[in-house]
């Protein structure tokens, strides 16, 4: 086995069962072996039999193409790449899933791929936690371009901060001629059990439709049946590893794709006649949790300096009391403090508990039902792109459907 390299195909037979995986590590006697199934077991060396070495798996079998056209039925969609799970393949020398700059492999594995033209531009091959509001501008312009020649816009992204390049887009975007459309995927699309070649069938579907709305697609449950659109205002990651983590919170999605066919509610925006952008954004907004343990000095610590501060309060919209003094500070100093709930549904509601009327009284703005994320960026972008007299006006103004006026009840998402 010593000289079976890491990165080998190996054949083999384990508790009377034969299977079959890449070598990944051999540590201390321990083999760590990537099966088929996309699972690593980790089995001693003498607990396994009949090892048959067959072929080599190497970095080099994961390339890169940045420049990638696929033409097909008279349907033109934008494919814009920014990295995730979707757009990453197992590192069979390490083990490691990363993002890699080729999504050539979807071709065989897409049924709907021959329908459509995909005007391909892969920006960078990042995981999600690392994209920047400096990446949302480059989103948002690399899309106002391709939606100048394209019917709607696929991007592939990673699904732990989709839904906050989802609103901010929304907010970017005055308006849209077609859709906009984020894609990720839970599990990487080499592995047999992905979600990844749904999704992008499904997206595909949503961004050739007619409508103009920035949103995310995912599976609306946890088999290989549909995918639903989540509006980027409203869409939350709400599990980390299960096919429809997405919801759309507090609301119906706006859209479904099951049996080949996407299916709009009324509510989805019409698309306009042009694509409007206004990519400017201000970054010195707060987004604080506020917890028991939170006192006066960390709050300004965290706020210092800030623009604008969102918190998410407990309950109906609410503080301890020590903050009260921070809090004046910033809004005799003309910046704004915003209130959002920390509760997953429901909204906030400052007039009917002492505190809450306190906190009005030394000027906090009430946000109804705005998700906290949400707020602050659109916080950031009402501040970039509106006459500072009008913060509140706007802030409390429909923009993008980011406040209901109903909500729906937790078991509809």
């Amino acid at each position: 086995m010593n000289k079976i390299t890491t990165g080998t195909l190996l054949e083999f037979t384990y508790k009377d069962t034969r299977l079959k995986g890449v070598l990944v590590s051999i540590s201390e006697g321990n083999l760590n072996i990537k099966l088929q199934n996309g699972y690593n077991l980790l089995v001693p060396e003498k607990s396994i039999s009949e090892i048959k070495a067959t072929e080599s798996v190497t970095k080099n079998s994961i390339t890169e193409e940045k420049a990638l056209a696929l033409e097909g039925g008279p349907k033109r969609v934008a494919f814009i790449g920014t990295g995730g799970t979707i757009a990453s393949r197992v590192d069979y020398i390490t083990g490691a899933v990363k993002p890699v700059l080729n999504p050539s492999f979807l071709k065989e594995s897409v049924s709907n791929l021959s329908k459509f033209t995909l005007d391909i531009n892969l920006l960078e091959a990042v995981l999600s936690e690392n994209i920047t509001p400096e990446d949302w501008k480059l989103f948002a312009r690399t899309t106002r371009d391709k939606l100048a020649r394209n019917h709607g816009a696929v991007i592939l992204h990673g699904t732990d901060t989709m839904s906050y390049t989802a609103s901010a887009l929304s907010f970017m975007f005055e308006s849209l001629s077609g859709p906009v459309v984020l894609i990720g995927s839970q599990r990487s699309s080499d592995r047999p059990s992905s979600d990844a070649f749904l999704n992008l069938e499904a997206g595909l579907e949503f961004a050739s439709s007619n409508f103009g709305e920035v949103g995310i697609a995912m599976h609306g449950n946890s088999s290989d049946n549909s995918v639903v659109f989540h509006r980027g205002v409203r869409a939350r990651k709400m599990h980390s590893s299960r096919r429809d983590a997405f919801w759309s919170m507090g609301c119906e999605p706006i859209g479904k794709y099951e049996n080949g066919k996407v299916a709009l509610s009324t509510d989805a925006r019409a698309q306009s006649d042009e694509t409007v952008l206004s990519e400017k954004l201000e970054t010195s907004v707060a987004l604080v949790y506020f917890h028991p343990g939170l006192n006066a000095e960390d709050f300004a610590a965290m706020t210092a300096g800030k623009r604008a501060t969102v918190i998410m309060g407990t309950g109906l919209g609410h503080t301890g009391s020590r903050l009260y003094p921070a809090i004046k500070e910033i809004t005799g100093r003309g910046d704004h403090v915003l209130m959002t709930t920390q509760c997953l549904f429901g909204g906030v509601n400052m007039n009917v508990y002492s505190t809450g009327r306190e906190l009005l009284g030394i000027g906090v703005i009430p946000l109804s039902n705005m998700l906290p994320e949400v707020a602050m960026i659109k916080a950031m972008h009402v501040l970039a792109n509106y006459p500072e007299e009008d913060f509140r006006k706007t802030m409390l103004t429909n923009l993008r459907g980011e406040f209901l006026d109903r909500e729906f009840l937790w078991e509809v998402h």
